[in-house]
């Protein structure tokens, strides 16, 4: 379904469709977008390399720079579970990552020259879960009444039990990419999704998935000032 209104064009897909991307067909020389009312990636337990899940193309004339905007709904479980008894120490961790990046012309940014779209990667949605514990412990025992039986509650000492839960969280549900000085023709701007998760425990158990759910792709043709001056134009910060 196309709308145009003036020189705008806006592509929005609304079919249903498992993790295969969808390819906005139009071109604009102002503005494109795609917008998905869809799950673009079901909840995964296993890291997987980059997955293209929004599209779009875009008509340039000659230098020209984009905005570019992603918005995703993300989804992150963690699990941990520990067990342990008579003193012994037992921990879990599960940590789940959501990474994404914009591929310009099929191809990531480039430092050397500055092409492509700028930040070359983006963490959208972070988290680590730790959880450890120390249970039933104890230091000694000993028979003060000599009644050959042992009371824990009096003629034992015990040492502290503890429980510790380490949550570490980083999220970005939206950021605007950059990229500047394009040559004159179509551009293709393509979602790339990164899954991480893992997981480690003793006598428990862990466990980690990740996932998205809607999602939208905006692209907007704009022109910055030249820089002159620290701040002023398009700047990339980044380490060479």
């Amino acid at each position: 379904m196309k709308k145009f209104v003036s020189i705008f064009a806006v592509t929005a897909v609304l079919a249903t469709f498992g993790t295969t991307p969808a390819f906005a067909q139009t071109a604009s020389s102002k503005f494109a977008a795609e917008v998905s009312d869809i799950t673009l990636i079901p909840n995964s337990s296993s890291s997987a390399p980059p997955i293209t899940v929004l599209s779009t193309m875009i008509k340039t004339p000659n230098k020209k720079d984009l905005l570019i905007g992603v918005s995703l709904e993300t989804a992150l479980f963690t699990q941990t579970q520990v067990k342990s008894k008579g003193g012994t120490p037992d921990s879990a961790s599960a940590s789940a990552t959501l990474e994404v990046s914009v591929l310009l012309d099929g191809k990531a940014f480039n430092p050397k020259d500055s092409s492509g779209a700028f930040p070359p990667k983006v963490v959208y949605d972070k988290r680590a879960q730790t959880l450890s514990a120390t249970l039933g412990g104890f230091q000694s025992c000993v028979d003060s009444n000599g009644d050959g039986v042992i009371d824990v509650t009096t003629e034992c000492t015990l040492t502290e039990e503890e429980i510790e839960l380490i949550l570490d969280t980083m999220a970005a549900h939206h950021f605007n990419f950059m990229a500047k000085n394009l040559d004159p023709g179509t551009h293709t701007l393509e979602v790339k999704v990164g899954i991480g998760v893992d997981t480690s425990f003793g006598a428990g158990s862990a466990s980690a998935t990740a996932g998205v759910g809607r999602g939208s792709l905006t692209v907007e043709e704009v022109r910055a000032i030249n820089q002159v001056v620290p701040g002023a134009g398009i700047e990339f910060d980044f380490l060479q």
